[in-house]
């Protein structure tokens, strides 16, 4: 079973629709950071094709969902900096599964 975290502006993630970081928001947060490259997309059947974000040497995704961004993979120290930068600078926090 996986573990996943979340940028989210909610104190649990899956309330995110309710306190939402806007896709706009997000993709310019992610296009500007200087540790993320765009790498292809996921294919929603709901909410259409998202960009993938990812770290050069890191095994994980960030991929905006509902009014959150989604992190899959590997966490390391490195990672997880990045995702608190990144959810500092969106005003949000980063959560695990189970908040």
């Amino acid at each position: 079973m996986s573990y996943d975290f979340h940028i989210t502006r909610a104190e649990s993630w899956p309330e995110s629709d309710q306190f939402p970081i806007e896709r706009r928001e997000w993709e310019a947060t992610a296009y500007a950071h200087s540790e993320l490259f765009q790498d292809g997309y996921f294919a929603w059947r709901d909410i259409g094709h998202q960009p993938v974000y990812k770290i050069s040497g890191e095994v994980i995704s960030f991929s905006w969902r509902i009014g959150r961004v989604d992190i899959s993979g590997v966490f390391t120290d490195k990672v997880m900096g990045i995702a608190e930068d990144l959810a500092s600078q969106l005003k949000a926090a980063v959560v695990g599964d189970d908040e």
